[in-house]
């Protein structure tokens, strides 16, 4: 088998293998949280789908900057100029903020009234985590044109997990999968509203395109990481 064929096939296992691994994961992560595997893989479904659908929520007017470039004497000069006026939307993601959040509200739910007598210390340490992932996201989140906010997969889910099991080890996914999601929400997106407003960009998605990864991803790794 020449060294073509072999980058072939390994190429086509990986496009094969990682969607089943991230499947497998993100199932087994929502198992964790105690659902059945029917409705882990349904939630994936609808996390997918909804990844694709923005609802708007806020439009602002916006003038949009356009560049140009020119030569002038074999030196290329960049020019501005001001747009037609339009407006800015700003829209939800269904994937990468409502279905996690409403995940997390659950999970928060079940922290009080399933743990609450056994783990009283649990909202504590919530807040706590929670807080911290706001300020990591706040700080990791930034703005890219053309993009939105951006903000890394891995940093706040690590973070996450060891304050979740060092603080309450036995009850750690409850807790990790709502601060991960929910502070991400907060930090990455929230807070930099007025970020999004003053980008040279047709709008922006709470939850989707750049910080889908940061935010869904930082709850589900959160969980794989402490359960």
């Amino acid at each position: 088998m020449g060294a073509g064929c072999l980058t072939v096939y390994i190429v086509f296992a990986m496009l094969v293998l990682l969607p089943m691994i991230f499947a497998q994961v993100v199932t087994g992560a929502f198992v964790i949280l105690g659902f059945t595997p029917q409705q882990a893989f349904a939630i994936l479904i609808l996390v997918l789908i909804g990844g694709l659908i923005n609802i708007p929520v806020k439009r602002w007017p916006h003038t949009p900057v356009e560049e140009s470039f020119t030569k002038f004497f074999n030196l290329e000069k960049m020019i501005r100029r001001m747009g037609r006026p339009r407006e800015k939307i700003l829209a939800v993601n269904i994937g990468g903020a409502v279905i996690p959040g409403l995940i997390s509200i659950w999970q928060i739910i079940r922290l009080v009234l399933r743990f609450g007598d056994s783990h009283p210390y649990g909202m504590p340490v919530f807040i706590i985590v929670f807080s911290v992932n706001v300020y990591v996201s706040y700080k990791l989140a930034r703005p890219v044109e053309g993009v939105g906010i951006t903000m890394p997969a891995f940093i706040p889910p690590l973070i996450v997990s060891v304050l979740s099991l060092i603080l309450a080890p036995s009850i750690a996914p409850v807790i990790a999968f709502p601060a991960g999601t929910l502070g991400g929400l907060v930090g990455a997106d929230l807070m930099h509203l007025n970020d999004i407003r003053k980008m040279n960009t047709p709008g922006g998605s709470i939850g989707g395109a750049g910080t889908f990864d940061g935010i869904f991803l930082t709850g589900i790794l959160s969980v794989f990481l402490t359960g």
